[in-house]
């Protein structure tokens, strides 16, 4: 076996290679985040309510759908207190979004795909779970109105085009 394996190195990578994929889709299946160079931060600040009915629910959706691509999302609160931000954060989760956009201060081509193959209780979880994870909840002071499942399926109708979500996006966010 070895004197065939220095015969033909090409065996012994291509098999590397699937062994190293294998490992990496079981791990992304079971729920494991893979980061490399920094440890992976906790998503929920420790004052964040996380006996609400719908936390469980969210941190598992966010685990599975959004962790990959978002660190953390500490400008939540200001968007969802911009006039018209509370719907235009639902229809960014239903529809998607692509454009140039402001985050931060700083402009950026923004693609986001399209939730709305979530069930209404899936995203309106993950959505409430935005607005308190981070530090958020402290951010965002008072109770807000939490989003239902009820105001997700609401939501649905008529369906956006993601340029037209990107024009419902509030001004000083453009």
């Amino acid at each position: 076996m070895l004197r065939f394996l220095r015969r033909h190195p090409e065996y012994a990578m291509a098999t590397f290679v699937l062994v190293l994929v294998a490992s990496l889709a079981l791990a992304r299946t079971t729920g494991f985040a893979i980061t490399f160079g920094a440890e992976a931060p906790a998503a929920v600040s420790a004052s964040a309510p996380q006996e609400r009915p719908w936390f469980d629910l969210g941190m598992e959706v966010w685990d599975a759908r959004c962790y990959s691509c978002h660190a953390d999302l500490t400008y939540i609160p200001d968007l969802f207190r911009e006039d018209g931000g509370r719907a235009y954060l639902l229809d960014l989760m239903l529809f998607g979004i692509r454009g140039e956009v402001v985050i931060e201060g700083a402009p950026t081509n923004l693609r986001h795909r399209a939730y709305g193959s979530l069930s209404d209780d899936e995203l309106s979880a993950v959505l409430n779970l935005m607005l308190v994870a981070w530090g958020n909840d402290e951010a965002l002071g008072a109770e807000p109105a939490f989003y239902t499942p009820e105001e997700v399926a609401a939501a649905r109708t008529p369906e956006r085009t993601q340029d037209e979500v990107l024009e419902q996006r509030p001004n000083p966010w453009r």
